[in-house]
């Protein structure tokens, strides 16, 4: 790595893997400026944040409408978290969860599915891990405590959409151009203001949608080697099909406290063509109590739904973005809502399936919610990608394989190959 006033670091990408990164350069003894560039507009954590507050009947409410809770099976992770909840930032979840059939409503405790074998369908270890851990107050409040341990050597940019990465014709140094607060969402404002960063010695993608056309993170890369490792890598990141990115939509509903109350905490759902998961978001420890009562939940649709909605409401048209507006979900969110009240009503024993209407109730699109497997067995690294020659760097879920823990790993060992 180059050193003086260049030796810093840019990472793309502010979820799990590029807050890792920096958290591990600092650790590993990188003395110099880290910059964390993020698209996002809701501060850090990518798929872990959380939804912007609401307001319902004069409170806010915000829902975790992305990951709902993650699991730490490595002792390097296992150390962070228990770090995290040492600080406050990370909570076990003690709650009831199991398998409910959508049908007849029958809901199998996590420990007789234990006992009963391999279940037929698990989401990200719900089912067999021995702790659920989320964030608190809600699942954003993970990468929060990661930005925390990181310190003040690091400086986080977000709603900032890199667009070029730049090697110079020497080959030391790389600078980062983008656009500030990109309109992404419906009601939010937007610009096209141009930013080009300082010299940087290296950089680290950590966010796969960099390398992916047609996305709105899309990053051009110029100045890398025609041959090679870094040549290498950037082409089987740029692969949409190794690995292939699974989209999911998130529906995020309260309902009135007086509506029946089901006898499970978060379920894997089984027999339904729509949802996969439903998780009472208000029963996580140290979320606002709120005073009418209100109870949120989220619906997880499964893999099937989405690829079929998505083929009709596609991600992109003609090559541009397509926001997630209140009519890209007009045809989208009804059928979500009803089946996720149809579920709930049999789950609570009646068997038409009636459910009350929600207070609040709003979809959310991830078009990359995760990676079906993972390119780092065809990677220098395995874990991660970084070639000291070119100061090049991939890390992420997409390297790792899916999941929290696993985006983690990926990043915490891409800033100690960065130091090395």
């Amino acid at each position: 790595m180059a050193s003086g006033d260049e030796t810093r670091v840019a990472i793309v990408g502010g979820g799990v893997a590029g807050i890792a990164c920096a958290q591990s350069l600092v650790a590993n003894g990188f003395g110099k400026r880290v910059d964390i560039y993020d698209q996002g507009s809701r501060g850090p954590g990518g798929r872990t944040s959380s939804s912007r507050p609401v307001e319902v009947n004069g409170e806010t409410m915000a829902f975790d409408h992305g990951a709902q809770f993650f699991t730490a099976d490595d002792p390097k992770f296992k150390a962070v978290c228990e770090e995290l909840k040492a600080k406050g930032y990370v909570a076990r979840w003690d709650g009831v969860f199991g398998t409910l059939n959508a049908f007849d409503g029958v809901f199998i405790p996590k420990r007789r599915v234990e006992t009963a074998g391999p279940p037929r369908r698990d989401f990200f270890k719900l089912l067999t891990a021995d702790e659920v851990l989320v964030g608190v107050p809600t699942n954003q409040a993970l990468c929060e405590g990661l930005r925390a341990l990181a310190g003040d050597d690091v400086t986080a940019h977000w709603h900032t959409t890199v667009t070029g990465l730049d090697r110079d014709a020497s080959g030391k140094t790389w600078s980062v151009s983008g656009v500030n607060k990109r309109r992404l969402d419906e009601g939010q404002a937007g610009s096209k203001e141009k930013r080009l960063s300082g010299r940087n010695a290296a950089v680290v993608v950590c966010d796969v949608m960099a390398a992916r056309k047609g996305t709105p993170g899309t990053c051009a890369v110029t100045g890398l080697p025609d041959s090679g490792d870094a040549a290498n890598a950037w082409a089987a990141f740029a692969n949409p099909k190794v690995p292939e990115r699974v989209g999911l939509f998130s529906c995020m509903l309260a309902f009135d406290a007086a509506a029946p109350k089901p006898e499970f905490d978060a379920a894997v759902v089984t027999g339904s063509d729509v949802i996969n998961l439903l998780v009472r978001d208000s029963s996580k420890p140290g979320r606002v109590k709120r005073k009418d009562g209100l109870e949120r939940w989220v619906a997880v649709t499964t893999i099937e739904y989405a690829e079929r909605t998505i083929a009709s409401a596609p991600l992109t048209v003609d090559g541009e973005y397509n926001p997630q507006t209140a009519e890209y979900f007009a045809n989208i969110e009804p059928g979500i809502v009803n089946e996720a009240r149809r579920i709930l009503g049999v789950a609570c024993g009646d068997d038409d399936g009636e459910y009350p209407a929600p207070h609040h109730a709003k979809c959310q699109r991830w078009g990359a919610a995760y990676h079906s497997g993972a390119v780092g067995e065809g990677v220098p690294g395995g874990v991660c990608f970084f070639d000291m020659d070119a100061g090049f760097g991939m890390a992420g879920d997409f390297v790792q394989g899916p999941g929290v823990e696993a985006a983690w790993l990926s990043g915490e060992a891409a800033g100690r190959a960065t130091v090395r």
